[in-house]
């Protein structure tokens, strides 16, 4: 509920951003990781349920990336947004239209933020995980068990299920996100803007084209 209310709060996403730039003395890196996930069939899916998933993410991280923009314009100076999108942005699967279609939203919104803000000197990144399971608050959050019924597997099964799937045979971590998150952001790349960076073990039918 508390990201909930701040994800509509203006005021309030405009008060942290204040807040860090008085701790830090400006910003220059901006990570829109929030999000939540519901699994069901569209015919007994509920809007406030996908009102929900929609002003967290795609309104919040819209909300945040324009707070974002009047920073950087203030301090004239280049910065960095990363949005965590995801493979089902790309990729389909069953009982996800509401979580797969938001995520595909946020994505282009970052990709219309790339080309908007290149002249400000910001460049627009995105990361696109897929199965973060250990750590991750949205599968503790009753999406484990949404998508195994969706698969019709055990909940404990579902690391190995994703991991099988994957060119690599590898489970997605938390810190593989954060790596590629950095990434973007420790200069290395610092010519590049509005790409893709996948985090997924190798799933073909997300591959960015």
């Amino acid at each position: 509920e508390f990201r909930r209310v701040l994800f509509r709060s203006e005021a309030a996403i405009e008060a942290a951003f204040d807040a860090a730039s008085l701790a830090f003395g400006g910003v220059d890196i901006l990570v829109n990781n929030a999000g939540l996930s519901i699994s069901g069939d569209i015919a007994d899916f509920s809007a406030a349920d996908y009102d929900l998933m929609e002003e967290v993410m795609a309104r919040g991280s819209f909300l945040l990336s324009r707070g974002f923009a009047r920073r950087i314009r203030q301090q004239r100076l280049p910065g960095d947004i990363v949005y965590v999108a995801s493979k089902n942005g790309i990729a389909v699967g069953p009982s996800n239209v509401a979580y797969g279609s938001i995520k595909a939203a946020q994505a282009h919104q970052a990709r219309l933020l790339a080309a908007e803000l290149g002249k400000d000197g910001v460049r627009v990144n995105m990361v696109n995980p897929d199965a973060v399971i250990r750590g991750s608050g949205i599968w503790a959050q009753g999406w484990a068990e949404g998508r195994a019924r969706a698969y019709g597997i055990a909940v404990e099964d579902l690391p190995a299920h994703y991991a099988k799937r994957t060119l690599l045979n590898v489970e997605i971590l938390p810190e593989d996100i954060a790596a590629a998150a950095l990434a973007f952001v420790g200069g290395e790349l610092s010519k590049t803007t509005g790409a893709i960076l996948t985090v997924d073990g190798g799933l073909p039918a997300a591959f960015p084209r």
